[in-house]
């Protein structure tokens, strides 16, 4: 497809779009479904941060929040241990009430190996709701044991905890 900008592509994604409606496109349908294009996860670890006191920066409805975190824990299958401090959240609010999550830690595992994660995600609680939140981290190891974690992609899901913020995560495969 050649080079368009914005306004070009805009155009045709409408044409193709009204053109479709009445049976006319191009096909535009997914490829077959098989395995190797599902979307497929396995358990990774538990992650329980001990999050202390928010900063506010800014507005209390838009701004930023500074949340340290004193440390925590990690178990999985593969690998487990603890969360090192400092460690925090550099939490950007948004005018609609949602929030950009912004972590970074360093994880020790009960071998003593050093693996630092990192992670944005959205976290919004919808009204009469309770928190919903989403995370997408990142894994840096230098030891061969875990390097396998430099390839994980994971997703994380919020998960209720007293005193925690906890989430289970899972390696998509």
């Amino acid at each position: 497809m050649p080079n368009m900008d914005r306004r070009a592509f805009a155009t045709r994604s409408t044409a193709l779009a009204a053109l479709a409606a009445v049976g006319l496109a191009p096909a535009l349908h997914a490829a077959p479904t098989n395995q190797a294009d599902e979307l497929r996860s396995r358990f990774l670890l538990d992650l329980s941060l001990d999050a202390r006191q928010p900063s506010q920066i800014g507005a209390t409805s838009t701004g930023r929040l500074i949340v340290p975190v004193a440390g925590g824990t990690f178990d999985g299958p593969r690998l487990k241990g603890t969360v090192l401090p400092p460690a925090g959240d550099w939490i950007t609010e948004r005018a609609d009430g949602s929030r950009v999550l912004d972590v970074r830690a360093l994880l020790k595992t009960d071998d003593g190996e050093l693996i630092y994660i990192s992670w944005r995600g959205i976290a919004y609680t919808p009204p009469g709701g309770t928190l919903f939140a989403r995370i997408v981290p990142v894994f840096e190891a230098a030891s061969a044991k875990y390097s396998w974690l430099n390839n994980v992609v994971a997703v994380g899901v919020y998960r209720p905890s007293a005193g925690n913020v906890a989430y289970r995560v899972y390696e998509i495969l």
